[in-house]
């Protein structure tokens, strides 16, 4: 009768996972976002926040100072003819310096109307976790901060996936264009062209430039960081409700954290490391360690693979291992190491999993030595500006003990491919 109940709570929990409600979307405890889990929202939260908060939409239209700006901007990007061509095409939609300033010079002055500021920063900005890097600073500097990055994440994906400038992994994530054929001025100037022809009413200063970025990442067919969404529902849905009704008093461990290793051949699916550590992992959970698996990766080697890592390894645990397919959660965005341990912080956060005891990395014997040391965490900070959680010796030598810390929420967004 009890087995029963579960079973029908379990799959009333997995039904209303599947709805794209706040409940599936990837949100610390505390905070449901008022808009839409989608490439411009993931890579660009304070822009929705902007729209989504009341009073903001309207005190920055009526801006005289922002609507200046946006008129300046529109008249800059309009020329379809430049040189050098094509990167002045590009250029003309980048914030500068002066454009950046003037922005958070504004954006400062709006809060000191209360209500504002207690809209944008109280309600949505500080609860989200997007912009947790900042958290100790003041509200002006706060918000200053957060603009300042969403501007240069812009001018980043301006100058990767328009000038061809290369990114921090260029052999898996770069543009994939080539500037000296004479066809990409064509490209880019229908591309900014047809950008500044979808302009509406409802435009904030914003919002052109950030069409702009977004068309770039669609063009170079790099919307990674919109799959799968929201990550709580679909492939999710049933390990998430089951996570809702799991006993976590009978396992030492909350869940053990696989990360995929991708092959640099276009017929495999996984590495050869990938099998190795998805062994290891399916004989802890039959041992009984944990009560779940979380698989990590993204599509990412070889460069622009159809392949997904995690779903290939939640695959093949299933119908090679034998691991119940509502036991294994997918985190189908991380691209490198440093990211797979801050995407399963926030995933392990969002779907509500225990603080009180620690997830447990699972790798082979080499790996798990380079993931737990200082080198990793040094270029955690580096490259995402975070921490995303602790670190302590596993039981053996394929483990790591992982707690998750909620500054894991904050958004790096320079790197759009996985924010």
């Amino acid at each position: 009768m009890r087995r029963s109940c579960a079973a029908a709570l379990i799959a009333c929990l997995a039904a209303s996972a599947m709805m794209p409600a706040a409940a599936s979307a990837q949100d610390p405890a505390g905070y449901a976002a008022p808009f839409s889990d989608t490439l411009e929202t993931r890579v660009f939260p304070l822009f929705a926040m902007l729209h989504a908060a009341p009073g903001w939409p309207q005190a920055l239209a009526r801006d005289p100072a922002l609507r200046k700006l946006a008129a300046d901007r529109a008249a800059r990007a309009a020329q379809e003819t430049c040189s050098p061509a094509p990167l002045c095409l590009a250029d003309a939609w980048t914030w500068t310096p002066a454009d950046v300033a003037l922005v958070e010079t504004r954006l400062r002055a709006l809060l000191h109307d209360r209500d504002l500021a207690a809209a944008l920063i109280s309600r949505q900005m500080r609860p989200s976790g997007r912009f947790a890097a900042h958290a100790a600073l003041p509200d002006g500097d706060f918000v200053g901060a957060a603009w300042r990055d969403a501007a240069a994440a812009i001018n980043r994906t301006i100058a990767v996936y328009a000038k061809g400038e290369a990114p921090r992994y260029p052999k898996i994530d770069g543009f994939i264009f080539d500037l000296a054929v004479p066809e990409y001025t064509q490209v880019l100037s229908a591309h900014g062209v047809a950008t500044a022809g979808q302009a509406r009413e409802s435009d904030l200063f914003f919002d052109p430039a950030q069409r702009y970025a977004v068309g770039l990442l669609q063009i170079n067919e790099r919307t990674d960081a919109a799959g799968y969404r929201p990550l709580l529902a679909g492939e999710n849905a049933a390990a998430t409700a089951a996570v809702k009704v799991t006993d976590w008093s009978v396992k030492p461990y909350v869940a053990l954290l696989v990360f995929g290793h991708g092959p640099e051949d276009a017929q495999s699916r996984t590495g050869v490391m990938g099998h190795i550590r998805m062994r290891i992992a399916a004989d802890l959970f039959a041992r009984g360690l944990a009560p779940f698996i979380v698989v990590s990766g993204g599509n990412v080697h070889p460069n622009r693979t159809p392949f997904n890592e995690a779903i290939e390894m939640k695959r093949l645990l299933v119908s090679q291992h034998g691991v119940p397919a509502d036991r294994v959660l997918i985190e189908p965005h991380a691209r490198h190491t440093t990211t797979n341990l801050r995407n399963c912080a926030r995933l392990l956060l969002a779907a509500g999993f225990p603080t009180d005891r620690p997830a447990l990395i699972v790798s082979d014997h080499r790996t798990i030595q380079y993931i737990a040391g200082e080198e990793l965490a040094q270029r955690n900070l580096r490259e995402m500006g975070v921490q995303p959680g602790r670190m302590a010796p596993g039981p053996d030598r394929f483990t790591a003990r992982f707690t998750p810390d909620p500054v894991a929420f904050h958004v790096e967004a320079v790197d759009p491919l996985d924010p």
